[in-house]
């Protein structure tokens, strides 16, 4: 849980994690030199599950995760943002699933948005569906997801500093190309927080950031796609598909239907 400019909100992110019916991890607390009160709040808790982390100068976010990640003891990494809420059972779903499905490397479950704007969250539960997702944006819902710490760090697959805003998209982009299996499900067990300072807040920046990770994985996954082509996408899609008949990256079928269902609403929008 990285902490910077949240204090607001702390003690309910904190709470809702000390309330989860599956009871056995660490809490890593990432205090990223942050200027509020968070240090005191920290201060009133008296759980030996809670491991706590000051730095002596501000990291950045990707930075703050991979310490949080290195100094972790446990079989799996849970993310958690300190302005939001995981409802009481959020753990143990994901959990269960990872132990019954050892396939797969990384499960998010749904978000219900709260604050300043509301509405749900859901991701592809397929993990094909998953990979062609993310030619667009980013697959997973990031705060809400749980993988397994082995796998990632046997593939090299750490933050971005670099990538920060879309440093979550980067990563899963990448475990991707690893062959990785991302899946969501579709239990909605996580409350994201909407308000002004959340550092997902969408900029120029952000955007940048993302088109440059769909370039960079169009690129891993589409060798053959020329230049051109890559960064004509995805106003044309159909290169794409074409390309990918040579990697078979992509399932084709469910390609296809994604990228007819796509070329028909711009038919009807034009």
């Amino acid at each position: 849980m990285p902490v910077y400019k949240t204090a607001p909100f702390l003690s309910e992110a904190i709470d809702s994690i000390l309330s989860q019916s599956f009871t056995d991890y660490e809490l890593i607390v990432l205090d990223d030199c942050s200027p509020d009160n968070a240090e005191a709040i920290l201060d009133g808790y008296d759980d030996p599950r809670i491991i706590r982390y000051l730095g002596t100068k501000n990291q950045g976010l990707a930075n703050v995760l991979n310490i949080g990640i290195g100094m972790a003891k446990g079989k799996y990494i849970a993310r958690m943002d300190s302005d939001d809420r995981s409802l009481p059972g959020r753990l143990q779903v994901q959990i269960d699933y990872l132990e019954s499905h050892p396939n797969v490397d990384l499960v998010s479950v749904g978000m219900k948005l709260f604050g300043a704007k509301e509405g749900v969250w859901i991701r592809e539960q397929d993990p094909e569906k998953v990979r062609i997702t993310a030619l667009f944006h980013s697959p997973v819902l990031h705060a809400s997801s749980i993988w397994r710490k082995g796998r990632f760090e046997e593939n090299g697959l750490r933050f971005n500093q670099e990538m920060v805003p879309a440093e979550d998209y980067d990563l899963w982009s990448r475990a991707l190309v690893k062959g990785l299996t991302l899946v969501n499900l579709p239990q909605v067990l996580y409350q994201y927080r909407i308000h002004p300072n959340q550092a997902t807040v969408q900029t120029d920046k952000t955007v940048a950031k993302s088109r440059q990770v769909q370039q960079n994985y169009l690129r891993e996954t589409l060798p053959s796609l020329s230049e051109k082509r890559r960064k004509a996408f995805p106003d044309r899609l159909w290169p794409v598909f074409f390309a990918n008949l040579k990697t078979g990256f992509f399932n084709r079928l469910i390609l296809a239907k994604r990228f007819f269902k796509m070329s028909c609403a711009n038919t009807k929008a034009e």
